[in-house]
């Protein structure tokens, strides 16, 4: 099994996010078989998904208008 590693992520605009928002979903859904995660109520959203794998991340990076950073585990 792959290392999974904790992340964020935000959009660079709204636009961003009502563009590629259920396409980034899919991604985390299938990755971590969960359907919810945490996310502040602003818009855009910063959210929190469960644990990823580097290939998923990757998936998202890609996503046009997607900001994705780690979070430190120390």
């Amino acid at each position: 099994m792959s290392e999974r590693k904790r992340i964020y992520y935000s959009f660079k605009t709204i636009e961003a996010y009502q563009a590629v928002g259920e396409e980034l979903r899919q991604i985390i859904e299938k990755d971590t078989g969960s359907e919810a995660w945490i996310c502040n109520r602003a818009l855009p959203p910063t959210c929190y998904p469960p644990p990823m794998t580097e290939g998923a991340i990757e998936e998202l990076k890609k996503l046009d208008g997607v900001v994705v950073g780690y979070i430190d585990d120390d």
